[in-house]
């Protein structure tokens, strides 16, 4: 058994944009900027909201909630500093992304 688990392609997400996805029971954001895809857990670290409505501009991220802001290539608090999101690695075969959710087991 694999916990790599199909997102999506590049399609789904061009460079400079993010996506929701749902995984299962896990919602997932994808955001593709500097040529690679990350993907964090689709909530906001301080009351859970989800990112995805949000805006991904400059490479950050901005939660539409609080408007927390997260660099979108590291997922590192840039206002507040301190936070974080809860990233997943990312694998890109061909043109299908691929996403780890071993890490929330």
């Amino acid at each position: 058994m694999t916990d790599w688990v199909d997102a999506g392609t590049l399609d789904d997400v061009w460079e400079g944009e993010m996506c929701a996805v749902s995984l299962g029971a896990v919602d997932v954001v994808l955001c593709h900027v500097d040529g690679e895809v990350h993907a964090y857990r689709d909530r906001c670290p301080h009351l859970a909201n989800p990112l995805s409505p949000g805006e991904l501009r400059d490479n950050l991220l901005t939660c539409p909630a609080h408007e927390w802001v997260f660099d979108a290539r590291t997922g590192r608090g840039v206002n507040p500093e301190g936070t974080a999101l809860h990233r997943l690695s990312v694998r890109v075969d061909g043109e299908r992304i691929l996403v780890h959710l071993g890490q929330l087991g």
